[in-house]
Formats: structure tokens, C-alpha cells, sequence
């Protein structure tokens, strides 16, 4: 399973839903990435190895599959 994949798979339990993986998904503004599935992506992303410090990242990079996958990009370098 690819880092993308395994994103992609902490994000539909998180938020409950299919629909994060539908392309342009605005995640914030549909409330998808609500506080509780934001934490427990943050969890699955840690167990990954991938330490993000949320209060030091814009929210909007938090906004799409494809931003989220981005920023992961950049953390697991």
C-alpha cells in the first residue's frame, strides 16, 4: 500500500464517509474533516510516522484529499 493509499484509508473511517475521496472535495466547508476526525487523523498519521504540528500548519492545507496528501508529502520527505 502506497503513503497515499494508506492516507487515503485513515481519512473514510475518520470522517465517515466515501465522499473525502471524491475529487474536490472541500473537506472544511461540507464539515467532513470535523475536530474529532481531524485528531484521528492526526493519530493515523502518527502511527505512519508522519508527525504534523497542526498549530503550525495553515487549515486550509487541511482542506482537500489532495492538499492532505501534499502536506504529507512534504513531512514524510
Amino acid at each position: 500500500m502506497t503513503l497515499e493509499d494508506s492516507v487515503r484509508a485513515l481519512l473514510v473511517p475518520a470522517c465517515g464517509t466515501q465522499r473525502v475521496l471524491q475529487p474536490g472535495a472541500d473537506l472544511l466547508e461540507e464539515e467532513l474533516l470535523d475536530s474529532l476526525a481531524f485528531i484521528e487523523l492526526l493519530e493515523g498519521l502518527e502511527d505512519l510516522g508522519i508527525i504534523l504540528q497542526p498549530t503550525r500548519i495553515p487549515k486550509d492545507r487541511f482542506r482537500t484529499v489532495d492538499s492532505i496528501l501534499a502536506l504529507v508529502r512534504e513531512y514524510a520527505g
